[in-house]
């Protein structure tokens, strides 16, 4: 798969301008070595995942979590050291994803399911999650599908040792097409619309969460109308959150700026649509926050950074590429203070890559999540 990405993107992604570079002085402020399993990593060049770079960098863990951060630090005495001459990231998140849990965040009889969890099906040691590991992704979002009004709540999982960052992530809500369904109520937009109304007129549980601003929702939308009506929906509401769908969002993203939502734009695949690139490149002009979504299995997860690369190809600053794949994914996701940035007192999930991973001819090396080596390459 990664070698037909090359082929289609890779030769064009040179040239781009040289990104910030931090002096060599220490992020993390105390200078205490700490007891217990701690190793450092030293690395040509670290992007922290906030958009600086240091360059060289030294990176202390200490049991899975990172302590300090810094150009030019003294490696504590006794702790391991991992050299290595290429880049080290955060771990990649993808922001829409079914991996490991086959159809069982699809139900297509019931027209909401507010208190569906995701966690629930979450299966840990599925092959999927291994397949995700070695594209250098480290967390995901298991999204409910498309197919309800309300679909129940995203989880955020990591793609090694079962953990879950985040249970209720987002409360997933189908204004597409796909929540359309010839053989059960709603059949038509009016009728979904006028449903989705009547339930957050008068909410209860979860929905009563989304209303009063305590669990974002996840919007899923497929054309310019259904992205139209999304927002119409949310202002009425007040709701906040993040749009799910990017094709049209070229056409829209002042007001999708306006509006205060994240956007969570499609996965990209080899042959899609030049519209798919330019909405995401008018996302970032119009200043919206956004990440990228896998829907894998379904989709290689090479694809997640395939797409960042083709909108760098297209005009998209590298840094807001790379943060949309690391800590702007995870705002979006609501795990900001666990993952996303090399940061004192974040978890130790990082990736250590031949190049920069905006580059496709780059390969990942190594993957820690929690510290701990999770891929053999």
């Amino acid at each position: 798969m990664l070698t037909l990405l090359l082929t289609a993107a890779s030769l064009a992604l040179g040239g781009e301008s040289p990104p910030p570079v931090v002096p060599p002085e220490t992020l993390g402020s105390p200078k205490t070595v700490f007891a217990g399993t701690v190793t450092a990593f030293k690395a040509s060049r670290l992007y922290l995942g906030d958009g600086r770079i240091l360059e060289p960098g030294v990176l202390i863990v200490n049991d899975g979590i990172i302590t300090r951060v810094g150009g030019d630090l003294e490696i504590p005495s006794g702790a391991a050291l991992i050299e290595h001459e290429g880049c080290i990231t955060p771990g990649l998140i993808a922001l829409h994803s079914t991996d490991g849990v086959g159809a069982e965040l699809s139900d297509t009889t019931r027209v909401a399911l507010p208190d569906a969890d995701a966690s629930h099906a979450f299966q840990p040691l599925d092959h999927d999650f291994a397949r995700a590991r070695a594209a250098g992704i480290t967390a995901l979002v298991l999204a409910p599908s498309i197919t309800s009004l309300v679909g129940g709540q995203s989880t955020v999982v990591k793609t090694h040792g079962g953990t879950i960052v985040k249970r209720g992530a987002h409360l997933a809500l189908g204004l597409s097409s796909d929540a359309l369904n010839s053989g059960r109520f709603p059949t038509s937009y009016d009728g979904a619309l006028g449903e989705l109304k009547r339930l957050f007129s008068d909410p209860e549980g979860p929905i009563a969460r989304a209303v009063a601003g305590n669990l974002p929702v996840l919007m899923a939308v497929n054309t310019r109308a259904e992205t139209r009506r999304a927002l119409r929906f949310a202002a009425e509401f007040q709701l906040k959150g993040a749009l799910y769908g990017s094709t049209w969002a070229e056409d829209l993203s002042l007001e999708i700026g306006e509006s205060g939502l994240a956007v969570i734009c499609d996965p990209f695949d080899v042959g899609d649509s030049a519209r798919s690139v330019r909405a995401v490149l008018a996302l970032a002009k119009a200043g919206v926050p956004f990440g990228f979504g896998l829907d894998a299995p379904g989709r290689h997860p090479d694809c997640l950074r395939f797409g960042a690369a083709l909108c760098v190809r297209a005009g998209l600053d590298p840094q807001v590429a790379r943060r949309a794949l690391t800590s702007d994914a995870a705002s979006i996701a609501g795990v900001a203070g666990r993952i996303g940035r090399l940061a004192r007192g974040l978890d130790a999930d990082l990736v250590l890559w031949s190049a920069d991973p905006i580059q496709l001819t780059s390969s990942v090396e190594a993957v820690y999540i929690d510290g701990q080596r999770v891929t053999q390459h």
